[in-house]
């Protein structure tokens, strides 16, 4: 590597983390005591939309959703459930209207779903993975 090109290494990646461009996925979390051992993309896809309302092993879910204004919400909405906002906005009006679901309870953020986790030994949540810490259990990491 030439010189010039080793320092453009570091200008790039300091460039990327002050735009927040940087990210290093999502984690899928629910709460250590819960049995569940690990989830699919497909299965949080299908309980996150309310077409699933148990984990595979049995038992309640309840979901926890990040605002709309936070990356880990959009992201999600695009990388797990494979929809842009709008088109997910039209199915929970579509769902609420004709009485098949509700949308998931929305949180806040990163900590606040991890909070939130704490105290729902039934609850299903997501976050940056670089948010993840021993409060939390991991079920599946969505790079």
């Amino acid at each position: 590597m030439s010189r010039s090109t080793g320092m453009l290494w570091p200008v790039a990646l300091f460039g990327l983390l002050l735009t927040g461009s940087v990210h290093a996925g999502l984690a899928i979390i629910t709460h250590p005591d819960n049995p569940e051992p690990a989830l699919t993309l497909n299965q949080v896809k299908r309980i996150y939309l309310a077409k699933a309302r148990t984990f595979p092993q049995g038992g309640t879910v309840r979901r926890a959703d990040q605002a709309p204004d936070t990356p880990a919400y959009r992201e999600f909405v695009s990388k797990v459930l494979g929809l842009r906002e709008q088109q997910l906005n039209a199915y929970w009006s579509k769902m609420t209207f004709t009485g098949r679901g509700v949308r998931p309870d929305n949180v806040g953020d990163d900590a606040d779903v991890r909070q939130w986790i704490l105290q729902h030994r039934d609850g299903l949540g997501y976050i940056d993975t670089g948010q993840v810490n021993e409060q939390v259990k991991v079920l599946l990491i969505v790079p």
